[in-house]
């Protein structure tokens, strides 16, 4: 019964918030949510991964190739690639989440061939790309899946896997709202006066200072509003009046309103909750948080599959065989 009353509050909550922001994602995302149900959450990745991987690659071909028009940009000296996709940012988010997806299938069966080709990909974004968020998760997945095959390996040895400690699992589940209220109130307060405000807001690319005349502009409604953004995106020309929520957490808020933004971060709670002896997801909904603070990616059911996933069955059991190849 409570299930059913969190689907339909979640379907109805989305509906109505949909009428006030105009954000068709509402409405796609609670059909997702609720349609996830009681479905392996292995399979509904592996779908993701069918469409995505193929979605990609043909996307970079015929960009690169030029039969579309594979958008390049300029920071400096910098030449910033698209391959295809709206923005170099978007490109690189989108293999970011494919390879959080691809890890969180393979678990301790990912290799050092794998683990190698993620090294190359953090080159590939710093020469082609110069996407600094995305370069940073890269590494710090990078940091966790050779963190998780050792202890793999070792607990192995000892007959059993790794499970993560409590301290960590608090960690995790805490993440998601340090990191949304960090955001929010360094928007919201945000001073060029302020010397470690201003520095921040250089190190976050003027994330701070565009958060901040959102909060100028507009106020925190329960239901959400439209906020028309101008992004970069889609074009090489220079645009006058930019204007564009790039964290998640303040565009969610902001766009969606107050009821999704508490709804989104209880399913991400709700997905921690169910696997906190499951090393893999937490990562991954780590990696999604993480990359939320700087992009806007949470709520884009073509990039974040994860957030689909509350009532999915993670009471799967993974092969054992499998499981005994931690080390290869």
């Amino acid at each position: 019964m409570k299930k059913i009353l969190f689907v339909f509050l979640i379907i109805g909550s989305f509906v109505i918030a949909r009428r006030y922001s105009g954000a068709d994602a509402l409405l796609e995302t609670r059909l997702l949510i609720a349609g996830a149900n009681d479905i392996d959450y292995r399979k509904i990745l592996k779908v993701y991964l069918i469409v995505e991987i193929p979605m990609i690659i043909c996307t970079m071909i015929v960009g690169y190739t030029g039969v579309i028009t594979n958008l390049v940009y300029h920071r400096g000296d910098q030449v910033r690639m698209s391959f295809g996709f709206i923005y170099p940012t978007d490109f690189a988010a989108g293999i970011v989440f494919m390879i959080t997806v691809w890890i969180v299938l393979r678990q301790a069966r990912c290799t050092w061939i794998e683990i190698g080709m993620m090294i190359i990909s953090v080159v590939l974004f710093e020469k082609y790309c110069d996407v600094r968020n995305s370069e940073i998760v890269m590494m710090i997945l990078i940091i966790c899946v050779v963190y998780l095959k050792i202890r793999n390996k070792l607990g192995a040895k000892k007959g059993k896997g790794y499970i993560p400690s409590l301290l960590l699992k608090i960690l995790c589940l805490v993440a998601p709202y340090g990191l949304a209220g960090f955001m929010i109130l360094v928007s919201r307060f945000y001073r060029p006066d302020i010397e470690w405000m201003a520095k921040l807001n250089t190190l976050f690319s003027t994330r701070l200072s565009l958060g901040k005349e959102v909060f100028d502009r507009y106020d925190v409604q329960i239901w959400g509003q439209d906020i028309p953004m101008r992004g970069n995106g889609g074009s090489t020309e220079v645009v006058a009046d930019y204007f564009f929520i790039d964290s998640s957490y303040v565009n969610i808020l902001m766009r969606l309103g107050l009821v999704v933004f508490i709804l989104v971060m209880l399913i991400i709670s709700i997905i921690m909750i169910k696997n906190l002896n499951r090393p893999y997801m937490l990562m991954a909904m780590a990696i999604v948080c993480i990359h939320s603070v700087m992009e806007h990616h949470m709520f884009e059911a073509y990039y974040d599959v994860f957030l689909m996933l509350p009532f999915a069955n993670f009471d799967v059991k993974d092969i054992g065989k499998r499981q005994r190849k931690c080390g290869n």
